[in-house]
């Protein structure tokens, strides 16, 4: 109840500030599991993402949110943590299980916000878990949401946003999981 909740709550909030577009949607799978991978440019991407996608998205945030009410709150909207700065194995576990379920799950590929127009390094993560689930890689470009809401801030600029959502692909035939990784963030900023 409180994912529908906020998931309207956003689209209201996205009418007032942030007017979305999202492209290709017709790419995006209507049922089975697969990873949602994207560039990181705003706090606002995986709340833009959730109401642009058709799917419910479960995704990693940093552990240091799940505190609280906060924590609560996240944990409703599908999101597990991660320890930043470490191989998380645990939230790598937690990420393949619910990949085995069918469930959807958002991975930023850079790991962190990206300031600029140029890609940043692909973390080896997404790598791994696109291997080990062989689960269809399915890439997304972020636009706008740096602007309506910079790093640093804790406020929206009204300003347009986007999300161009690519066409499923694989990368079991990767030779390791950071050329995976590399492979999967070329396909995101191809997209731009």
């Amino acid at each position: 109840m409180i994912y529908y909740f906020t998931y309207f709550g956003t689209k209201v909030l996205s009418w007032l500030y942030f007017p979305y577009k999202a492209y290709q949607t017709r790419n995006i799978p209507r049922k089975g599991a697969f990873i949602l991978a994207s560039n990181h440019i705003s706090n606002l991407d995986p709340v833009v993402l959730g109401i642009c996608s058709v799917r419910r998205l479960n995704f990693m945030a940093k552990v240091e949110l799940f505190k609280g009410l906060l924590g609560f709150f996240l944990t409703q909207l599908g999101a597990f943590p991660v320890k930043r700065g470490e191989s998380d194995f645990g939230a790598m576990r937690e990420a393949l299980r619910r990949l085995k379920e069918g469930r959807v799950i958002l991975i930023f590929v850079e790991g962190t916000r990206r300031i600029g127009n140029e890609p940043s390094h692909a973390q080896a993560g997404v790598g791994f878990l696109a291997m080990k689930s062989g689960v269809p890689i399915l890439p997304v470009y972020m636009r706008g949401t740096d602007q309506v809401m910079a790093p640093g801030t804790k406020f929206f600029k009204r300003g347009p946003v986007s999300a161009t959502f690519g066409e499923p692909f694989s990368v079991k035939d990767a030779p390791t999981y950071q050329e995976a990784s590399q492979r999967i963030l070329d396909k995101i900023y191809a997209l731009a």
